[in-house]
């Protein structure tokens, strides 16, 4: 009987934290106003960063911040995922691979790349991904 209160408490305490963690986003969101991939795109130099990527990672981030108010989150490129999102290293992965395979993008020898451990927010993550090498397929 004791293990039903135990696991009673400790699902309460996630829901809890869960809350708190939604509250923190939404508070967040409503102070930055409506998304602008535009802002968030003129981080950018259009000339050496694959536009595809850009767009790509502030969708998927902005699918996993989830939405709030009826609006999505709005993703800026200076987000960091500790910081900002305090995402898990597994959901940063997750991101990382779900983009690079939509875009055809190779995930062998990441450790040669210069921003290989040293993604810390959004825009690391598009230039981590820029700096990859695109899959050829014949």
């Amino acid at each position: 009987m004791n293990y039903i209160y135990v696991l009673l408490g400790v699902a309460a305490f996630i829901v809890i934290l869960s809350a708190i963690e939604h509250m923190r986003l939404k508070k967040i969101a409503l102070m930055r106003g409506k998304p602008n991939i535009y802002a968030y795109a003129r981080s950018f130099d259009c000339h050496n960063v694959d536009s595809m990527i850009v767009c790509e990672v502030y969708n998927l981030v902005q699918e996993w911040a989830g939405e709030y108010n009826g609006a999505p989150f709005p993703v800026q490129a200076d987000d960091t995922f500790d910081g900002v999102y305090r995402m898990d290293t597994d959901d940063l992965g997750d991101i990382y691979c779900e983009a690079a395979h939509r875009l055809g993008i190779s995930k062998e020898n990441a450790e040669a790349n210069a921003y290989y451990d040293k993604v810390e927010t959004v825009k690391d993550l598009v230039l981590f991904l820029n700096e990859q090498p695109k899959i050829i397929y014949f």
